[in-house]
């Protein structure tokens, strides 16, 4: 209790040297909290911005279609099924979809296309399709023959909203599909390479268009939580319990994009690492000033009979002490620049795109993670430099150490 007392007043009284200590203590976890907020506000971003823009947090598909996608790996009782995904508290939307490749003509312009089937309102409640519009009009609810292409394709085949759009493919029977289809709207930028290739049409129109009657090729699923995604992705799979059937979450559909976001995510651990390292140094060099200007103070309390480990006790109580204020100092500042962030974020000078879709600015976010992480860390990063200057300062010599006067 004594040397508790001694530590708490020696910090208040060297307060410029302590104040100095705070201050650095208190940037390096503001540092350490804007990093981890804006890396998992951006991340959290992304993900939210690429599942929902069309993958979904969950896809179904018949077994083995992502491995070799084939016209004829469709589910047939897609309605059902959607009955039963519903039923999970978790899952906020879901949609049928149907893919095939076709050839696509204007004129004398000519391109390879990917038709995608859709429900349009489905659609518009399970990604922001129907936002993404930015030409035109999104698909009506009724069957008709007309398409939303994207911005990309649109300038390939040179092709403006009212245009009539000729689709060549293969129907599922084996016969030659094509048929006529009204351009009525264009869906991304030019820049958006997600959509260079894409053409939507209602579901139904579709399913006529290549005999693929009320058949589908994928169930895409959203949830009130992306974090859950596997979590939910297993539940499905085992209330479905159709062995014919995968259900993957978008980690496992989209692997590739996943596989980067993790490689991303271990460069941001480096830049942490470099700011635990400028702490550290930052505190080390603090203590040792500290224990350089108390020498005699140690000569004297040696002299009086405290024991090393009192000594070593006082250095690091008051190190924690003075970490635990710049923890508090730098929390204030560091969940107040997460959530300005989060709300205003900050501009690129230049979009960014990323999976094919493209990012206007970084946001932060506030969450534990980002509250906790840098306490911990810069607390024991503090101690943990502290021990090398607290052993020093307990072996002094009491004789020496009083002769420093």
């Amino acid at each position: 209790m004594i040397i508790l007392k001694i530590a708490f007043r020696n910090v208040f009284r060297q307060k410029r040297r302590s104040l100095l200590t705070i201050i650095m203590m208190a940037g390096g976890y503001f540092l350490f909290s804007l990093s981890i907020g804006v890396s998992d506000g951006t991340y959290s971003s992304i993900i939210d911005m690429f599942t929902r823009d069309h993958t979904g947090h969950i896809q179904i598909h018949r077994k083995g279609y992502l491995d070799r996608r084939s016209l004829y790996k469709t589910i047939s009782n897609y309605e059902a099924l959607g009955s039963r995904i519903e039923a999970v508290p978790e899952v906020q939307a879901w949609a049928p979809r149907l893919y095939s490749p076709a050839l696509a003509f204007i004129g004398t312009k000519t391109t390879g296309v990917r038709i995608i089937g859709i429900d349009p309102e489905r659609e518009a409640r399970t990604t922001r399709l129907r936002e993404k519009v930015s030409r035109g009009r999104f698909i009506s609810g009724r069957p008709l023959r007309e398409v939303v292409i994207g911005s990309g394709l649109a300038r390939i085949l040179n092709a403006d909203i009212g245009d009539e759009l000729v689709l060549i493919s293969q129907g599922a029977d084996g016969s030659i599909a094509n048929d006529l289809f009204n351009i009525v709207g264009f869906a991304g930028s030019a820049r958006d390479t997600s959509e260079r290739m894409n053409c939507y049409m209602h579901i139904k129109t579709a399913q006529e268009f290549l005999v693929l009657d009320n058949r589908i090729h994928e169930i895409a699923i959203v949830l009130t939580d992306q974090r859950k995604s596997r979590e939910i992705a297993s539940l499905i799979r085992r209330r479905l319990n159709d062995p014919s059937l995968d259900v993957e979450p978008w980690q496992v559909v989209e692997k590739q994009f996943y596989q980067a976001m993790q490689a991303d995510v271990k460069g941001t651990y480096i830049s942490l690492l470099i700011i635990m390292i400028i702490v550290a140094v930052g505190v080390l060099n603090t203590v040792l000033m500290t224990i350089l200007e108390r020498t005699h103070e140690f000569g004297l309390l040696r002299a009086l009979g405290t024991r090393p480990v009192k000594v070593f006790l006082l250095i690091m109580i008051e190190t924690g002490v003075l970490s635990v204020f710049g923890v508090m100092l730098g929390g204030v500042f560091g969940v107040l620049g997460n959530y300005l962030l989060s709300i205003y974020g900050i501009s690129y000078p230049v979009p960014i795109e990323y999976g094919g879709i493209v990012f206007e600015k970084m946001v932060g976010m506030v969450s534990l993670k980002s509250i906790l992480l840098p306490a911990a860390v810069t607390v024991l990063t503090a101690l943990v430099v502290s021990v090398f200057p607290a052993i020093r300062a307990a072996r002094v010599e009491p004789v020496k150490a009083m002769r420093s006067i």
